[in-house]
């Protein structure tokens, strides 16, 4: 039957239609061949690695991803798993980051200045409240860790999403959560800086400063909702892969001190919200649990590789209802494809911007910033010389961000932002040392630094102490150029300290006792050489005292006056101030002391003090060796060297030997035990030197010989040490002491 001509247009676009379409058949979107799939990553510290696990595990099923949305350490896996990373790069993250030394703001204690390496002399407690003058407040810093290098470290890794600021436009739409510290709601961060929106959704309260985005303070996420499961269900997945790691409750025999309390509280916060949105689950969803049990606790990033494992055998745990969501090979490499991140090469700087939110000049922070223009950005370099900049311990955050300029130029911009609870500070302080011979000595210090007193970044401090030997000290220190390279420093004030005389081979029978009082003050300039030493020239000119506690009969009190110049050269590159492992500490002097400049005596001394640690595994050696003498006049009681206490001789009392010579070897080995809130270390000493009045009298014939057995913790006052000291000749002796032994504040 013949087929009649359309007679109206709408007729022929009817019959076209169906034409085109067999002529150019539309390619239809995965989405409209399979339900989407969201994956929803929750919280738990160190256990949130196990995420990587399930990931790897649904690469080898071949289960596509089209949402994430992840809290705290879900964020972070999550994120970067968005971006485009693959399990195994993710893994590899993990493993090459230095989970201690990430959630610490300071720089490596052997990176930073000297000038702060020798506030370790004194016994303060790094701990410092910070003063705002203008405000006239004392004030606690917001959280333990600021995440000076949490910061750096997750800009570092986003560096390839760096020109994206709306989330959907990453390989796959992503969401962190966060919370608001103000109204305790969850917020949602679909859009800004990825790094920024990572560290807010695991800003732990008080572990973690809070992270402010849109006048928003946000902490962390796991507070409203740890396991976003409804975020990713807005975000328009069909199916949701939920993967909870929060850790288990603990029981009623398990809740016993203040730490194990906090901890079950905030497992209850979590645990409530997240069976909240376990609720929330429906038909075809997945809920992973990843064994992790008490295996691994959220504290224990030293594990993460062991929890990687746990999580994909959490994901083969639900393999079968996995198995529903596989797609064909060559559709899931074509997926792959597409969610990876490309080989893009580090961004080439063009130029370089500082935002300086702080009272220093400019040049203290460009002057620590060595940037090569027209070469890709290391990322290794640059953070060094942050963290020099950061070292100036003036500053909250030190953070860069990579931007492209209208003109298509790239961007490296420097963000420095001052303190705000107060760039001044307050330290406080205790020590104490005790020997089972009746030596024993108790001493308390508060010290108030104001700074920054110029551009330059001077500080003027003023120390306190009161016990047995008070004393009221303050000292200016200004720096002479931007880099700190040269300096001055005066100090003015009173101090004092004890001195025990001891009847020769009788250590338990104490001669007399003096409290040596001086009152003057010094000058002193010199040459910073970077992180590692420092050369100084020092006048100093006190009035002092030597007046007698107790005495045999005969033994008095008497005035003296000192007036001396000395060069000195200082040597600081330890890893640690209180239990070091790695590097060197020491000082060499030479001093004058003449009449013509105030002093009583004519007499020169001269001589160094040299501690090398090295380790391996949990296990230290420190090898040290001190020598000084004097060459010329004679010296006063005062100005004698000592010798005796734990470390220094042990087996004798705190500075019981004395005379115008001293020499001491020592070899000291130490043993980490523990490792945690505090670390706990046992070990022993050998130890042979002595003091000689004359540099004739030195041999190897009367050298004494002492060794000691001792615990230690590294505890939040300081290094506490329990030990037992024995020296030749009988001499024995119990003990207690608050402090550092290798200080080198009195060694010359």
């Amino acid at each position: 039957m013949p087929v009649s001509a359309p007679k109206h247009p709408l007729q022929l676009a009817l019959l076209l239609v169906p034409l085109l379409c067999l002529v150019f058949p539309s390619a239809p979107s995965a989405a409209a061949e399979r339900p989407t799939i969201g994956l929803a990553l929750s919280g738990g510290g160190a256990r949130g690695a196990a995420h990587v696990g399930v990931l790897k595990m649904l690469e080898k099923m071949g289960i596509p991803v089209d949402y994430v949305a992840g809290t705290s350490m879900g964020a972070v896996i999550g994120g970067l798993y968005a971006m485009g990373m693959s399990p195994d790069e993710i893994e590899a993250t993990i493993e090459e980051i230095d989970w201690t030394a990430i959630f610490q703001d300071e720089p490596p204690r052997q990176d930073r200045r000297i000038h702060r390496k020798l506030d370790d002399n004194d016994y303060l407690m790094s701990a410092r409240p910070g003063v705002n003058e203008e405000k006239r407040e004392v004030n606690l810093v917001p959280a333990l860790i600021q995440g000076h290098r949490l910061d750096l470290a997750l800009r570092r890794y986003t560096l390839p999403a760096r020109a994206i600021h709306d989330f959907d436009d990453l390989k796959i739409p992503f969401r962190a959560v966060a919370t608001d510290a103000v109204t305790g709601e969850a917020v949602i961060l679909g859009g800004g800086d990825l790094a920024t929106s990572i560290r807010a959704s695991m800003a732990v309260p008080a572990a973690f400063a809070p992270v402010e985005i849109d006048d928003q303070l946000l902490i962390d996420g796991g507070l409203a909702m740890n396991l976003p499961v409804s975020v990713v269900r807005d975000m328009g997945a069909d199916i949701i892969i939920a993967v909870d790691v929060g850790g288990p409750l603990r029981d009623r025999e398990e809740i016993n001190n203040v730490l194990q309390m906090l901890d079950q509280v905030m497992g209850l916060v979590t645990w409530r919200n997240t069976q909240e949105q376990i609720d929330k689950l429906r038909g075809r969803d997945v809920l992973i649990t990843p064994p992790l049990g008490r295996e691994v606790t959220a504290a224990d990033f030293n594990r993460m590789l062991e929890a990687i494992a746990i999580g994909e055998r959490g994901a083969q745990e639900q393999e079968v209802a996995l198995a529903a969501l596989e797609i064909p090979a060559a559709r899931y490499a074509a997926y792959l494809e597409r969610q990876r991140l490309t080989g893009k090469p580090m961004p080439v700087i063009d130029r370089v911007r500082v935002e300086n939110r702080s009272r220093l000049a400019d040049a203290v922070i460009t002057e620590r910033l060595d940037v090569p223009l027209g070469e890709p950005l290391d990322p290794d370099v640059l953070e060094a010389q942050i963290d020099r900049v950061f070292d100036q311990d003036n500053f909250e955050s030190v953070q860069y961000r990579v931007e492209e300029t209208p003109d298509d130029e790239t961007e490296l911009v420097i963000s420095a932002t001052e303190k705000s609870w107060g760039t001044s500070s307050l330290q406080f302080g205790m020590e104490l040392s005790s020997a089972s011979g009746g030596d024993s000595r108790f001493n308390v210090g508060a010290a108030y630094t104001m700074a920054p007193v110029n551009p330059l970044n001077a500080e003027w401090r003023t120390f306190l102490q009161a016990g047995e030997e008070p004393g009221l000290v303050t000292e200016l220190y200004q720096p002479l150029d931007p880099l700190e390279r040269w300096y001055v420093e005066a100090t003015a004030g009173y101090f004092t300290e004890s001195l025990t005389l001891f009847k020769p081979e009788k250590s338990d029978d104490p001669s007399a006792k003096y409290l040596i009082s001086r009152i003057g003050g010094s000058l002193e300039g010199g040459r910073n050489f970077g992180d590692w030493g420092r050369l100084g020239l020092k006048y100093a000119r006190y009035a002092g005292e030597a007046d007698l506690r107790y005495g045999d009969p005969g033994m008095r009190g008497y005035g003296f006056d000192e007036g001396s110049l000395g060069l000195s050269f200082y040597l600081d590159t330890l890893d640690s101030a209180n239990f070091p492992r790695q590097g060197w500490i020491g000082n060499a002097f030479a001093l004058t002391s003449r009449t013509e400049i105030g002093a009583s005596e004519n007499y020169d001394q001269a001589g160094f003090n040299l501690l090398k640690a090295q380790s391996w595994g949990r296990n230290t050696l420190l090898t040290g060796v001190r020598m000084a003498g004097s060459f010329g006049g004679q010296e006063p009681d005062q100005a004698f060297y000592r010798l005796g206490g734990f470390l220094n001789l042990s087996g004798f009392n705190q500075d019981e030997l004395s005379g115008g010579n001293v020499g001491l070897a020592r070899i000291i080995y130490m043993r980490n035990l523990t490792t945690g809130l505090v670390n706990t270390y046992a070990g022993g000493s050998l130890e042979a030197g002595n003091v000689w009045e004359q540099r004739s009298e030195i041999n190897g014939d009367n050298l004494r010989f002492g060794s000691s057995l001792f615990l230690g913790a590294d505890t939040f006052i300081g290094p506490i040490y329990l030990g037992y000291g024995y020296a030749d000749g009988g001499f024995g002796a119990l003990y207690l002491m608050l402090g550092r032994p290798w200080s080198t504040r009195s060694s010359d």
